[in-house]
Order: C-alpha cells, then structure tokens, then sequence
C-alpha cells in the first residue's frame, strides 16, 4: 500500500498497552477507535524478557499510575500480548476496516511485523532512538518507517535517520543541521516521517514544545508529525496547523481502568473531538490560494463599490471628481476605475445616484 500523508492527516489511536493484555478488550478498543474517526490503531510489540531486566524500576508515573511498586518487568509481563493474538488483531483491523499498525521494541519484532503480518509500516518508539540493533534492522524499501523523537536531541535524531537509511543524510555543523546527501534524502523522505514527542504521562503544557515541529520540518526538510502526550485535544490540533502529517493520541475506554497509560489517554468521546476538531482544520485551512469564492459572489455585488453619479451630469460634460463619486452597489463600473474617467466626457445625461 502506497500513503500519501499529504493528502489528510494520519489519525493514529495509540492502543499500546491499554487492552491490559486481553483480547477481548484490545478488540473493543479496535470498534471504539474506528467509531471515533482513527484511521488506524497501533499496539506494541514487546516480550518483557527482551525488552526489560527482572529489577528494573518503574517510571514515577507508571508506579503512579499503577498504584504499586511492583518491578517494571513485573507490571509489562501482565501487559503483553501473545503472538497468536497479533494474527487474531490483524484480521479484526481489516474486517473493520482500520489499519493496524505496532511498535517494535527489538529486532525480531521487526521481522515477525514484516514477514508473518505483513504490515506496511513501522513504528519506533522514542526508546528506540539511540539503539542500533533495532534502526539498523529497519528498511525502508519494505515499509514506512514512523520514528518517535521523545527524550532526544538534534544529534540523535539525525544519528537515527542516517542509521535508517544506511547513508549519512545530514551532518551537525557548529549546532546547525546541515543536508549531506540530498539524492538519499529524496529517496527516504516519503517513507520515512519523523515525530515530536515528548516523553511523559501526561506532558504538561510548558513542555509540549510544539515550535519544535517547525524546527524539525526546517532542518530536516522531512514529513513531521506529533505523537501527543498532554492533556486534551488542543495540542494535536496546534500540531496540525503547524503541518504535522501524522497525530498519535494515547486511546482508552475508560480512564479510570487498571493500567500505565489509561490516566493520560483519550477516551472515545474525546477522541472523536479531537479528529472532528482536525478534519474541519482541513476543510477550513484551504489552499493557500487567495481568490474570488462562489460563497462570496452575490456579497461582492452588495458591498463593493462602483461609478456613481455624484450631480446631474449633462452628455458631453467631463467627469470630475466632484460630479462622480463611488457608492455602492458594486454593480457597475468598478470604483477603482475612477481615475480613468477623471476629464472624459460623459456620452449621456446622469441623475443623481445613477451608475455611471
């Protein structure tokens, strides 16, 4: 499948952790998402024992979240999704008719993604950033690649890209980005979009740091888009109207439910706000074209102005600017056409308030 981000916003519902490990409730998240207007769904894909050790710590805000101290290992092993679920997902996606897409946290969950589901895209989470053994497992002549940039800098970002590629697109020159390979750049830049995110559950607002999808969008001269963490639904929209392609939102059922991320997640009715909010940007945000709208017609002939007959005027007599005057209706002569008529004669006689 060919995407073109271009042509509307890619409206993503971050499932990820939020079915708690059931699949009866990751498929009742798929219909919510779908009723509230996403185009597609994104779980993870993780084994704990890959991806965390036994003792590691939980996050503040996930022992927040979860109300307990258990081990982070402990908290992802009860949120994993058995392999044979990810089948059972794919399938469901596509009768509903909603894209599935995943995150991968390790090399063989990229291959499982591509040969056994057979998924046109790819996401990397911002934990992934600065992990070889993941960015240069990715290739971009078999799928999209969507990259998370939370908790990183201008170096890492383009370290990553250039990994991705397998060339080196862009070099740091005193701080500033600079494009190194342009003909490798045209070549991965509709396959590859990269997103601002920062990273925290929730963000606060201080921190969302929105300016920076234009930065991005300046240096790197790529698609952007936004994987939002913050509250509510003005963040994705200010994001959008910065040119952000891509919106990933955190989606939920209930936000009081048992889990990390369900507290900083969307629920169905805030979900669909937040994409009807985007789609009537779009509608209203336009072509960028400045001109003449059918809407506007019939005002035009109302409100704008034409050549008026300021005195009586006899034929032959010149037009002065104290005998013609501009008024509307916008009818006639257009009234920035006065100058031109300025010591003309007039062909005919004129009352008062006719058009000239």
């Amino acid at each position: 499948m060919i995407y073109n981000f271009k042509d509307k916003v890619f409206i993503i519902a971050e499932i990820g952790v939020n079915h708690n490990g059931n699949l009866s409730l990751a498929k009742k998240l798929i219909i919510a998402a779908k009723k509230s207007g996403a185009d597609a769904v994104k779980f993870q894909n993780f084994t704990a024992e890959k991806l965390v050790t036994k003792n590691a710590k939980k996050a503040l805000y996930q022992i927040k979240n979860t109300k307990n101290n258990k081990s982070q290992f402990e908290m992802l092993k009860n949120l994993e999704l058995k392999k044979s679920y990810y089948f059972n997902l794919l399938k469901f996606c596509k009768l509903k008719k909603i894209e599935f897409l995943s995150s991968v946290f390790d090399a063989e969950s990229i291959l499982f993604l591509k040969n056994k589901l057979k998924i046109n895209i790819i996401k990397v989470p911002s934990g992934e950033i600065t992990n070889p053994l993941i960015l240069d497992s990715l290739n971009l002549k078999d799928y999209y690649v969507i990259l998370s940039t939370g908790m990183s800098n201008m170096k890492e970002i383009i370290n990553a890209i250039n990994s991705i590629a397998k060339k080196k697109i862009y070099k740091l020159v005193n701080k500033k980005v600079t494009v190194d390979n342009k003909k490798e750049l045209n070549k991965i830049k509709k396959k590859l979009i990269i997103m601002h995110c920062v990273t925290d559950y929730p963000v606060q607002n201080q921190y969302a740091n929105l300016q920076c999808i234009n930065t991005l969008q300046k240096d790197l001269k790529i698609q952007i888009g936004y994987s939002d963490h913050t509250k509510g639904v003005i963040a994705p929209l200010i994001a959008v109207s910065k040119g952000a392609k891509i919106i990933e939102k955190h989606f939920t059922l209930d936000k009081n439910m048992s889990g990390p991320d369900h507290s900083a997640s969307l629920d169905p009715k805030e979900f669909k706000k937040m994409v009807d909010n985007i789609r009537t940007f779009e509608i209203m945000n336009g072509k960028g074209i400045k001109k003449l709208f059918i809407c506007e017609k019939n005002n035009k002939k109302v409100v704008r102005k034409s050549l008026i007959a300021n005195t009586f005027i006899k034929k032959g007599e010149k037009f002065t600017y104290e005998n013609i005057t501009t008024k509307r209706p916008g009818m006639g002569i257009c009234a920035s056409k006065i100058n031109e008529y300025i010591n003309n004669k007039s062909k005919k006689n004129y009352k008062i308030d006719d058009l000239i």
